[in-house]
């Protein structure tokens, strides 16, 4: 059974990996057609379509007092985060937004610690600052070697990371006895409710309708929203339910390379130094995560 639970956690982590890799030069396709708002709108309306019926007859079995846990899981662990990222691909490549997602695991560890009574060592503080200094210099340097003038939206995405570490954390503290099906169709419906009833008031069905690539650019996003949401909050809720929160968020070791190898099939330019900036990042989450933190009494 562990070596089961074991051999699953990595099977998880790698199809995670491909899949959240994608979705940077989806979210990129998609902003051709449709604004920032309109884009996480689509995502989640699509994701909480594709798993309502899965969940539709066993809603009532959540525990009343989890519904608050499902709902802060849906705004800061998709609805929220969306919109940072998609609004963050503005003004920055898809393959940086990609790099900088890595910062997940740090989040985890701090929030954890200040908020859910985890501890964690001098390495792993050690390995934080290491990875906050390779941020630092993805969000401060251009592809021409320059200081980047999009700093204020490459930070969008470090606060979709700490939405992230609060909502990983929630799961393993709060939701750990619900079924991973129910956890991510259920948070969903929290924000994919709000979602559509925003986007079909938006000017979406005109756009669809008159402007050249919608459709193509839609099916880009439902592939998002079906793959880079729905089905892999099911899949990442089990990898957290069957590991550790650090673990879970050690998907951002394979996130960046995948999205890096779709940046630069797509044109994207990259400075030598955000390859050096991005493999600090990976070298302080490998200092997190090399010690397993312990929960305090």
């Amino acid at each position: 059974m562990i070596a089961n639970k074991s051999n699953l956690k990595w099977l998880l982590l790698l199809a995670l990996s491909l899949i959240w890799g994608s979705s940077f030069i989806l979210m990129k396709q998609g902003l051709k057609v449709f604004r920032p708002d309109q884009l996480a709108a689509i995502r989640i309306s699509i994701a909480c379509l594709a798993s309502f019926p899965l969940i539709a007859g066993r809603i009532k079995t959540v525990p009343k007092v989890s519904l608050k846990y499902l709902a802060v899981v849906g705004f800061l662990g998709s609805g929220i985060p969306a919109f940072l990222f998609a609004t963050a691909q503005t003004r920055i490549n898809s393959s940086l937004a990609g790099m900088l997602n890595a910062l997940t695991p740090m989040f985890t560890m701090l929030v954890g610690g200040f908020f859910f009574h985890s501890k964690f060592s001098g390495r792993q503080m050690l390995g934080v600052g290491i990875g906050f200094l390779g941020a630092a210099g993805l969000i401060l340097v251009r592809a021409d070697g320059g200081l980047s003038s999009d700093a204020g939206y490459a930070a969008l995405i470090v606060i979709a990371c700490l939405f992230y570490g609060l909502s990983v954390n929630t799961i393993k503290t709060y939701l750990s006895g619900i079924d991973s099906i129910l956890i991510s169709g259920i948070s969903l419906l929290f924000v994919g409710i709000p979602y559509a009833v925003f986007l079909l008031s938006s000017d979406f069905t005109f756009k669809l309708q008159h402007q050249p690539g919608a459709w193509t650019a839609f099916g880009f996003l439902c592939i998002l929203g079906l793959m880079g949401t729905a089905l892999s909050n099911v899949l990442y809720f089990q990898m957290v339910k069957i590991s550790t929160p650090l673990f879970a968020s050690a998907v951002t070791y394979l996130i960046p390379v995948v999205a890096l190898f779709w940046g630069i099939a797509d044109g994207e330019a990259l400075n030598p130094l955000h390859l050096f900036a991005m493999l600090a990042i990976l070298a302080g989450v490998f200092l997190i995560s090399k010690q397993k933190i312990k929960s305090s009494s």
